[in-house]
C-alpha cells in the first residue's frame, strides 16, 4: 500500500486546523468557486485541502495560491475548459479512442492542455502553498490512493478521469479513474489530518430519485449511484467528536432550474456555469450569515436529504437533548434491550450506574486493546463516553454526579437513541470513537479478532463473539466497516426485529 494512503494519527493537543474538502461533481464545478468566494470575503481560510474529481483540480488551485485571486484564476479556467469543449464528446475524439484501442469517448489531451499553464508542468505536490491531497481510484488494487506527494498535474488529472470519458490516468504501475467512485467528499481524510473544523464544498445536492433501470446501458449508472448515496451518508453522518463539520449549500435548484440543453454551445454553458457560481456565493451567503447570528443554519426544501438531515443530525449535538428526541413510550422488546445495556454498566447489582461506572467502561476498553491512558484513542473514546454521560442527565434532568436508575436510565436511553435520527444525533459519536479505539491495524475497519474483541468488552461470551461477528458483517467480506458496525448499534436501539444482526451487541437478550 502507498504511504500516503496510510493517514496519521493526529494528536489531540494539536492547534486547530481548517479544512477545505472539495467534492466532485463535472460541471457543476461552477458552484465551489461562488463558495470559495463567500469564505474568503469572511476570512475564512483553509490550513488544508483535500479534493477528488473536479474538486481535486480545483483544490490544486487553491492550494496553489490560497487567496481571494484563486476565484479569479478558477473562473477563467472555466472559460477555457468550456470553451474548448473539453468534455465533450466529438466524433473525432472517438475515432482516435478507438484507434489508439483507448476505453473512452472523449481525448483527455485537451483537459491536460487547458489545465498544464494553471498547475504548472513541473509543479510538485509538496510545492503548494498549502498541505493538499486529492484521492483517485486504482483499478488494480480497486482501492483509494490519495496522492500528497510527487508530480501534480498526473495526480490531478487521475481523480478526474471520468471513466468512460475519459480513459485510465497511468501512474507507475498503476491506473486510475476518477477518485469519486471511491471517495465523493474527503472528509474522514481531512479529520485523520488533524482538521478540527471542515468546510464541505459539495455540488449534486439536488440528488434526483433512483428508479430501477429500464435498459442494460442504465444499470452501471444506477448501481454507482447506489453506491456512491449510500458511502456519502456514511461519510456525512459520522466524525468524531470535537469536529466541526460544515455542508455548504451549492443554491443548485435555483441555478440548475432553466438549465441548458446536452446539445448546448460553449455560449450556454458558460452562462449556466455562471448562474451557478452566483447561486454558490448566495448560498454560501446565507449559511455563514447564519451561523455568525447564532441561527442554525438550513438547505432549501429541494435541497439533498442526506445533506439537510446531516444538517438537523448538527443541530441537535449542539441542542438540548429534549430536541433530539422522539420516542415516547418504549415498547417492551426495546425496553429488554436497554435493561440489558443498564445490566452492563451496573457492575455491583445495586440497580444504579454512576457516572464513575459510566467513564469506567472507556478504560476497560482501552486497556483491553492494548492502549496506554494517556494516547490519542483514550483521549478519542473517553471524550465520546463523557459526553454521552452528559447528555444521559440532561434527559434524564439529574446532575452529573447523581447516579440513574434503571427506570430512569430506560427513559433517557430512549430519547437519545429511541429513533434513527435521534440515534444519529447522540449515538454514532460513540460508534466512530469504538472504531477508533479497536481498529489497531489503521484500516478504517475491525478484522474479525478486534470485532470479536470489542464484543467481548460490551459482555458478550467469547463463544458468541464470532457468531455475532459474523452476523454483523453484512457484506461476508470477513471485516467489520463503520457502517456496519453503526447498523449494528441503530437496530439494536431501534429495531423491533428480534432477529436483527445487533440485538446480541451487549449479550444474549433474555427470553
Amino acid at each position: 500500500m502507498p504511504a500516503a494512503d496510510i493517514p496519521p494519527t493526529a494528536s489531540p493537543e494539536a492547534a486547530p486546523r481548517t479544512a477545505f474538502v472539495l467534492g466532485g461533481g463535472g460541471k457543476l464545478g461552477g458552484y465551489q468557486v461562488g463558495m470559495l468566494r463567500a469564505l474568503f470575503e469572511r476570512d475564512i481560510v483553509p490550513d488544508l485541502v483535500f479534493g477528488t474529481s473536479v474538486g481535486a483540480l480545483q483544490g490544486a488551485l487553491l492550494a496553489k495560491n490560497p487567496t481571494p485571486a484563486v476565484c479569479d484564476q478558477l473562473t477563467e479556467l472555466w472559460r477555457e475548459l468550456l470553451g474548448r469543449r473539453v468534455m465533450a464528446v466529438t466524433v473525432r475524439g472517438v475515432l482516435t479512442n478507438t484507434f489508439r484501442r483507448h476505453p473512452a469517448f472523449a481525448s483527455m489531451d485537451a483537459l491536460r492542455e487547458v489545465v498544464r499553464p494553471y498547475l504548472g508542468e513541473r509543479t510538485r505536490i509538496e510545492d503548494l502553498a498549502l498541505p493538499y491531497q486529492c484521492v483517485a481510484s486504482s483499478i488494480e488494487r480497486a482501492a483509494a490512493r490519495y496522492f500528497d506527494s510527487g508530480p501534480l498535474l498526473p495526480a490531478v488529472l487521475a481523480s478526474c478521469a471520468i471513466p468512460g470519458l475519459w480513459a485510465p490516468v497511468r501512474i507507475g504501475d498503476e491506473h486510475y479513474v476518477d477518485g469519486g467512485i471511491v471517495e465523493t467528499a474527503p472528509v474522514s481524510r481531512a479529520v485523520a489530518y488533524g482538521a478540527t473544523t471542515v468546510y464541505v464544498l459539495r455540488m449534486r445536492q439536488r440528488e434526483r430519485p433512483l428508479r430501477p433501470a429500464r435498459w442494460p446501458w442504465q444499470i452501471g449508472p444506477t448501481v454507482f449511484e447506489i453506491s456512491r448515496r449510500h458511502r456519502l451518508a456514511q461519510i456525512l453522518s459520522s466524525h468524531p467528536p470535537g469536529v466541526r463539520v460544515h455542508i455548504l449549500p451549492s443554491g443548485e435548484a435555483g441555478a440548475e432550474s432553466s438549465d441548458v440543453a446536452l446539445r448546448a454551445g460553449p455560449r450556454e454553458e458558460l452562462a449556466l456555469n455562471q448562474r451557478r457560481a452566483a447561486a454558490g456565493y448566495r448560498a454560501t451567503c446565507e449559511y455563514l450569515d447564519a451561523l455568525d447570528q447564532g441561527r442554525s443554519p438550513h438547505f432549501a426544501a429541494s435541497a439533498n436529504p442526506v445533506a439537510r438531515s446531516y444538517l438537523t443530525t448538527t443541530s441537535a449535538k449542539l441542542a438540548p437533548s429534549g430536541a433530539a428526541s422522539g420516542r415516547g413510550a418504549v415498547t417492551p422488546f426495546l425496553a429488554t434491550k436497554y435493561r440489558t445495556l443498564f445490566g452492563l454498566f451496573d457492575k455491583d447489582q445495586d440497580g444504579l450506574i454512576a457516572e464513575g461506572d459510566w467513564l469506567g467502561a472507556a478504560a476497560e476498553i482501552t486497556a483491553a486493546f492494548g492502549h496506554s491512558p494517556d494516547s490519542f484513542r483514550a483521549a478519542t473514546l473517553g471524550k465520546a463516553f463523557q459526553e454521552s454521560w452528559a447528555r444521559l442527565c440532561e434527559a434524564a434532568g439529574t446532575e452529573l454526579s447523581a447516579p440513574l436508575d434503571r427506570d430512569t436510565f430506560e427513559e433517557a436511553v430512549a430519547q437519545l437513541v429511541g429513533t434513527p435520527h435521534a440515534y444519529l444525533a447522540n449515538f454514532l459519536p460513540m460508534v466512530v470513537a469504538f472504531l477508533t479505539t479497536a481498529d489497531t491495524n489503521g484500516t478504517n475497519m475491525l478484522e474479525a479478532e478486534e470485532a470479536q474483541r470489542l464484543l467481548q468488552t460490551f459482555g458478550v461470551a467469547p463463544a458468541d463473539a464470532l457468531t455475532v461477528t459474523r452476523r454483523v458483517d453484512t457484506n461476508g467480506d470477513g471485516a467489520v466497516s463503520l457502517d456496519e458496525l453503526s447498523e449494528a448499534f441503530q437496530d439494536y436501539f431501534t429495531s423491533e426485529e428480534r432477529g436483527c444482526a445487533g440485538n446480541m451487541l451487549f449479550g444474549p437478550l433474555p427470553d
